[in-house]
């Protein structure tokens, strides 16, 4: 059982490497930041939200979990053993990317202590990035095979008013107002986008003229998809204010500042990308139907516009509320740090969009199977 999850893991390795490279990038990331802070009790610790942005970001796609599972479901597997598997997936990432973590952390000279308080230190940070990873990869994983999966629609927890709750409980502890801000940034992208059609049709006449229509009505089906990926990118952008307005100078501050940029590159651009890339088949039905390439380039660009201007707006505003329920001492930002904060977020949505443009002309009819 253990050699065959080894050559499964090597296997997704060879077939998809950002299967498991996503995730341990992103364990590098938070396990880096837990590094520079250390494990002191802080009210609102920096490296909490920037791993439950690390987790989101680093979730499989359902479109390649549902590929695998519907396999391994032809080959007999069992539950426990697609379970093992996805368990030796999240070590392997854990692993690799806190190993990558605890290297950067000695290199920056962020692990102080010496001999066995250093040995325990790095065990400790393997075994969050471990943690980190499992909880990234195994709750889609169990979703996928043992439930069915819901179609698109609102946040799960939108009718339980949880975000309402989380803001109200703010006071007790900051990091809840951090969350409730973010699912409630959710709920009303989502919403937006869902019911706000003429609104949207009538910001992109301008740009795609007849087919503003169209756009919005396409853009207000997929609301859901494209409200995660404005949350994504609006956190990651809520995440480099709060650590421009709380930084001090010191080295965790710079590292933090770097990480920011790090996570609103990677939500603006391949998190982007991987939505943008489940559209591949509408886009290919368009071009079979008679759309010229300058029509199929307008449904992409429209979703970067929403994804990359709703998440910059969002962004700042979460940042704002951010830095309010920090009650930390704010500091200047650095000069220039929000217009780069900017130019990377549209560097990465229009990198994204171009690469899904360029294999969406690739496509051809034939491959309608394979979506």
């Amino acid at each position: 059982m253990i050699a065959a999850m080894a050559l499964w893991v090597g296997g997704i390795a060879r077939v998809r490497p950002a299967r498991l490279g996503v995730p341990a990038a992103g364990v590098a990331i938070a396990t880096t930041l837990l590094a520079v802070h250390g494990w002191a009790w802080e009210p609102a610790p920096p490296w909490v939200p920037a791993t439950v942005l690390v987790v989101l970001l680093a979730t499989p796609s359902e479109r390649s979990l549902r590929a695998d599972q519907d396999l391994l479901r032809a080959r007999g597997a069992t539950g426990g053993q697609v379970l093992g598997l996805a368990s030796a997936e999240a070590a392997a990432s854990g692993l690799a990317g806190g190993l990558a973590g605890v290297v950067v952390s000695l290199a920056g000279g962020f692990l102080t202590v010496s001999g066995m308080a250093l040995a325990w230190e790095i065990v400790l940070l393997l075994l969050a990035g471990t943690a980190v990873a499992a909880i990234a990869v195994l709750p889609s994983v169990v979703r996928e095979w043992y439930f069915v999966p819901a179609d698109e629609g609102p946040p799960w927890w939108s009718p339980y008013g949880l975000d309402f709750i989380l803001l109200a409980l703010a006071f007790v502890w900051p990091l809840f107002g951090w969350a409730g801000g973010t699912m409630l940034l959710w709920r009303l992208v989502e919403l937006a986008l869902r019911k706000g059609k003429r609104v949207i049709g009538g910001v992109l006449r301008p740009l795609v003229s007849g087919l503003a229509g169209v756009l919005a009505l396409s853009i207000s089906w997929r609301s859901a998809l494209l409200g995660r990926s404005v949350t994504l990118v609006a956190l990651a952008v809520a995440f480099a204010i709060s650590s421009a307005f709380t930084q001090d100078g010191c080295s965790a501050a710079k590292v933090d500042l770097i990480a920011s940029l790090i996570l609103a590159a990677a939500a603006a651009g391949p998190s982007f990308g991987a939505a943008l890339n489940e559209r591949r088949r509408d886009l290919l039905i368009v071009s079979t139907l008679g759309g010229k390439r300058r029509q199929v380039a307008a449904f992409i660009a429209g979703d970067a516009l929403v994804v990359g201007g709703g998440g910059l707006i969002g962004g700042h505003l979460l940042g704002v509320v951010f830095v309010l329920l920090a009650h930390v001492e704010r500091a200047p930002s650095p000069h220039g740090y929000f217009g780069m904060l900017a130019a990377v977020v549209i560097v990465s949505c229009v990198a994204a969009s171009a690469r899904i443009a360029q294999l969406a002309a690739r496509d051809e009819v034939s491959d309608l199977r394979d979506y």
